[in-house]
């Protein structure tokens, strides 16, 4: 997908990121879903919880378009380098997906902002440890796009995990992406703060910096 198209996706998806946020739909906002990424499936026939799937080797993974990401002070700043994520199947579909952004050293914060770059299949939740993405209907898939802007203040290391659900008995945790490192900054600082929610003033500034970008 283009840069021209991400822009594109991220300028509209801001200026309806207040609505999609207060009306969250479909996927399970709870501690099981956010914090521990677990679906909790019940088997129909045992009526008892799917267990997940064990071992290192995984029919899934996630592709990052670059290993590092721009810091930035300003919502505006965040808004004008996303980054191009997909969650594949190598051979296989899948039916649902978790995703969040989160730090290797550990800590259940989910950094950043998503946006689907595909319609229908995914959509951004606002789960009690950040922002999330996840799927909207259970039919196969083989790949899911969306992009990714890191928020102001970030200073961390982080990657993306995320539980794939082939079907309803067959529940893959832990998919990682490659660790995107921050540039721009001469130090990274582990334990940063989370910093505020987006303010409207910092939405109208992404609108207008993201247009004159596209002109």
């Amino acid at each position: 997908m283009s840069r021209f198209c991400v822009y594109l996706v991220v300028f509209c998806a801001m200026c309806c990121r207040f609505s999609v946020l207060s009306y969250p739909q479909g996927a399970p906002v709870r501690t099981e879903s956010c914090v521990n990424l677990q679906p909790v499936h019940t088997d129909p026939l045992s009526n008892q919880p799917v267990q997940n799937q064990k071992g290192t080797t995984k029919p899934y993974r996630i592709l990052v378009s670059q290993q590092q990401y721009q810091t930035c002070t300003t919502t505006q700043q965040c808004g004008l380098q996303p980054l191009q994520v997909s969650i594949q199947g190598q051979g296989g579909l899948f039916r649902g997906f978790i995703v969040q952004a989160r730090t290797p050293s550990g800590g259940s914060r989910s950094w950043g902002q998503f946006f689907p770059l595909q319609t229908g299949d995914s959509k951004v939740i606002q789960c009690q440890n950040g922002l999330t993405l996840t799927h909207t209907a259970n039919n196969d898939k083989n790949i899911v796009r969306f992009a990714w802007i890191p928020e102001p203040g970030m200073r961390d290391q982080v990657q993306f995990v995320a539980t794939v659900v082939q079907n309803l008995r067959t529940i893959y945790p832990g998919v990682y992406s490659a660790q995107l490192r921050p540039v721009g900054v001469s130090a990274i600082r582990a334990g940063l703060p989370g910093s505020a929610p987006l303010k409207t003033a910092g939405v109208i500034s992404l609108v207008t910096s993201v247009i004159a970008i596209l002109l």
